[in-house]
Formats: C-alpha cells, sequence, structure tokens
C-alpha cells in the first residue's frame, strides 16, 4: 500500500450502468492518489474496472467476481412486452411489474453470501456501496464494517419510509409543488405501492424471506431504508439540493457532491467522421435513450418525422442500436445522423454545437446533460425516470414530452424549438452545471471517502460538497 491512502477498501455494485457509473468514478479518482481498492461487481464488468488500475496512477484495483448477472434480471434481455408493462404510464400497474420483473430473493441471499466471503477475504477497513445493492449493505452491517453509500436515483427514494405525505412519492413522477389533484394522486400512489407489497403474493415470500433474514442475525432484517441510512458512516447523494427536492427526513450523514461521472478511461476510441459533422452544424438536437430503453416501432418512426421536421435549421444525432435502427423508414432525412455507437457521450454533451438532449430521464443522462450546461427534454423511461423528468421541468432547464408507443410529433417539435430558441432554458442548465461542478463531484465523494479512513484533517475533506441543509 502506498502512503497516499491507508486501509483497505472494497466496492461493491450491480452492473448496471445507472448504479455502477459514480461508483467508476470514485474508483478512478481514488487510484490517482494511489489508492489500492477492491471492486465486487458481476462479470459483465470485470473488464472494464479492471482497465481502472491499468493506467500509469500508482493504486490499484482488484475485481472480485459475483459471478454472472442472472439473464433474466438484465433489461437487455426483456422482450418489449415486459419492458412496456413497467411504462404503460399508470403509475401502480408499472410498479407492481417492475417489483414483479426484478425481485429475485433466491439471488440476492447468493449475492449476499458472496459479499460475505469477499469481506472476509479482502478484510476491509470501508465499503463502499451503491444504495441499491442492499445485499452488501446487509453484508458490511453483518460483519460490522463501516460503510458510505452512494446514490444514483432520486436521494429521497432511499428515505422513502419516512418521507411525508405532501412529498411527492419516489416512482409518482410528481412535481415539488402539487396541485390540489397531484396532492390526491401523490396520496393514492402511496397507497397503491404499499397495497402491492402487502398483496398476498407477494406478502407470502416476503415473510418468509423476513424469517430467514431474522435467523442469519442480519441487523436490518425487515430492509428498510432509513434505517441503512442512519446507519451509514456517509452517504454520497449523486446531485445536489434544488435538482433534487430538500425534504426533512434526511440524515446527517448525507453529503450532495453533485454529478459524479467516469472520466476517460483511456479505451474511447475516435470517429473523427463523426467530430467532423459535428464541428459542420451549428445546432444540433442529441437523442440518447440510454441502455435499456428500446424505443418502439411507432416511437421510432415518428422521432425520424421530428427530425424531417426541424430541418433545415436543425440537425439530430441520434443514438440508436442496430436492432432498432431496422425500424427506421428508408427515406432518412438529411439532416438525420444515426450512430448505434458513440466513442463518448460525455464528449458529444460536451461540443457547443449541441443545443439540446433529448434523453430517457436516466440519473446519468440528466445530470450529464446538465453538467455540460444543455438544456433536456425527457421522454421517462421507468420509475425513477418519471421523478427525474419532473426535476428537469422544475429545474427550468428541460421538458417532458409523455413515453407513448405513437408521440406526438408536433408537441415534440414545438419542445425541441423551444428549448433551442428560449434562452431561459440554456441560462438554468448552465447554472446547474455550475452548481453541479462546484459540489465536487469524484473529487469531494474521494474527499470524503479519505477522510472517513482518517487521512484528511477535519478542517479539510469534502469542502466542496454541496451543504444546501434540507427543510
Amino acid at each position: 500500500m502506498s502512503d497516499g491512502i491507508r486501509g483497505r477498501l472494497l466496492f461493491a455494485s450491480l452492473p448496471s450502468a445507472g448504479l455502477i457509473n459514480p461508483l467508476l468514478a470514485i474508483a478512478q479518482e481514488l487510484v490517482r492518489r494511489d489508492a489500492d481498492l477492491w471492486f465486487a461487481c458481476t462479470d459483465e464488468r470485470a473488464d472494464e474496472i479492471r482497465r481502472i488500475g491499468g493506467g500509469a496512477a500508482g493504486g490499484s484495483v482488484r475485481f472480485v467476481s459475483l459471478g454472472r448477472y442472472r439473464p433474466h434480471l438484465w433489461p437487455a434481455n426483456w422482450d418489449q412486452a415486459t419492458l412496456r408493462a413497467m411504462t404503460t404510464g399508470r403509475r401502480v400497474r408499472d410498479f407492481a411489474a417492475f417489483m414483479d420483473t426484478n425481485v429475485d430473493r433466491e439471488y440476492t441471499e447468493e449475492l449476499y453470501q458472496r459479499t460475505l466471503a469477499a469481506i472476509d477475504e479482502v478484510q476491509p477497513d470501508l465499503i463502499v456501496a451503491d444504495s441499491c445493492t442492499g445485499w452488501a449493505i446487509d453484508a458490511a452491517m453483518k460483519r460490522g464494517i463501516p460503510y458510505v453509500l452512494t446514490i444514483a436515483v432520486p436521494v429521497s427514494s432511499f428515505y422513502v419510509d419516512t418521507l411525508p405525505w405532501s412529498y411527492p412519492t419516489p416512482g409518482s413522477g410528481l412535481p415539488a409543488r402539487m396541485s390540489a389533484r397531484q396532492r390526491v394522486e401523490n396520496v393514492l400512489f402511496r397507497l397503491g405501492t404499499r397495497a402491492v407489497m402487502a398483496s398476498p403474493r407477494r406478502m407470502r415470500p416476503a415473510l418468509a424471506d423476513l424469517r430467514r433474514r431474522k435467523a442469519e442475525g442480519i441487523p436490518n432484517a425487515e430492509g428498510i431504508p432509513s434505517r441503512y441510512a442512519r446507519a451509514a458512516a456517509d452517504i454520497l447523494g449523486c446531485s445536489v439540493f434544488g435538482l433534487e427536492y430538500p425534504f426533512p427526513a434526511a440524515s446527517p450523514n448525507l453529503h450532495m457532491v453533485g454529478a459524479v461521472l467516469p472520466g476517460d478511461s483511456g479505451e474511447i476510441v475516435p470517429n473523427p467522421s463523426l467530430d467532423t459533422w459535428l464541428d459542420e452544424h451549428p445546432s444540433i438536437v442529441y437523442i440518447g435513450f440510454g441502455t435499456f430503453m428500446r424505443p418502439s416501432a411507432g416511437q421510432v418512426a415518428a422521432l425520424a418525422e421530428v427530425a424531417r421536421r426541424l430541418a433545415p435549421r436543425h440537425h439530430v444525432l441520434w443514438k440508436l442500436d442496430e436492432t432498432r435502427q431496422k425500424m427506421l423508414p428508408a427515406d432518412l432525412p438529411a439532416n438525420l445522423r444515426v450512430e448505434a455507437w458513440l466513442p463518448s457521450q460525455l464528449e458529444v454533451l460536451a461540443h457547443p454545437n449541441v443545443r439540446v438532449f433529448f434523453n430517457h430521464g436516466g440519473g446519468n443522462a440528466f445530470h450529464e446533460g446538465l453538467v455540460h450546461g444543455k438544456p433536456l427534454l425527457v421522454m421517462p423511461f421507468w420509475m425513477d425516470c418519471n421523478d427525474f423528468a419532473a426535476r428537469a421541468a422544475d429545474s427550468g432547464a428541460g421538458l417532458v414530452v409523455r413515453n407513448v408507443d405513437r408521440p406526438d410529433v408536433d408537441d415534440i417539435v414545438n419542445k425541441i424549438t423551444t428549448l433551442v430558441t428560449d434562452p431561459a432554458y440554456r441560462q438554468r442548465a448552465e447554472h446547474w452545471a455550475g452548481r453541479l461542478r462546484s459540489a465536487g463531484g469524484s473529487v469531494a465523494a474521494a474527499d470524503l471517502i479519505q477522510r472517513r479512513l482518517g487521512l484528511l484533517g477535519t478542517a479539510s475533506g469534502a469542502a466542496s460538497a454541496d451543504r444546501t441543509a434540507p427543510s
């Protein structure tokens, strides 16, 4: 171990980009400070994790395998019917379908046991885990290891069991300031999600799982989020208050560190043709719907028509996988460029000619767009994407369109035009870019972790982290 960071660090995450990316960014920063750390994840991310420690920095990263991710839990393997069941726009039904598709108690137990084995092998002084990896948090608590949590979803969702009824329920997609009708909708949604979890079909396996967890001596056998929060050494919220709605239940160990985005891993393959195209067109709309959102045939046709109607004043760059590209019309408009893969989404968003980012509302996309000062048009995919869509609108930096099989082309064209031509949206996006950057990101997160290991003085460390007090 070098003189830079003393202490053993074990990171743990699921392989989803929305969850693991902040951890990868923090690991990159710590390795630059000569840290040696271990990173537990499923095998799909092994090469990416190993590359973090393969550069010129003095630190290192050792990959700890948690096996292969179960195929039925990986959204890329879901058919269109499974995806649409979670994205109907009827929020309680969407929540029920999400839980039925994503909850695998047997696999959660398997990951818990594998993480216990990793802890026993590594003997870490501190564990850094994504907040959605309850199995890793359970293992840390069981072994009495201090842990730091990263929260890539809206931070309030981790305090869901303590939020007041006047606060927008996580997953509801409701704004901070609700109308009377929306307040009723909020109550009904919260009651509806509780009814989903209390149904006999779901309650029986949940009770059996609770008995098993108690028998194993898991400290938070009920899996109550606020208990995990109170027991954490630190919680790193990957945003800032103002984008995230303030809430009174936040614990004092919560630090809002802004956008936590991975840097260049050294594996980016340049695309000179794309670079030239970006340089040549002064007004570009970039469409990127993340890893898992697969546009329907109706959405593909509608967005191709949107591009056609934006010509000739605006050009459109669309990241669309090859399977979906087969749904495109034969006569594509001349102002539309479609790419199955981009060397770096961050480099595209950083380009001054990109004027609007049309995305699915994932946490990475939301913050990547804003940290580069780009107004957002959001067509939310599922669950937390609905909440990020509401925050985009409330922030003054974005607008929202419905995620339906046949979108309203006129509505999308009008909203893109508004985002491009009304300077208020660009000004608000640039305001949030400043806030997100000044909060510190991966540097502030690494400072907090380093301080938790006892290497930084009490007057330093995390000084740049956003300290806006929740109210």
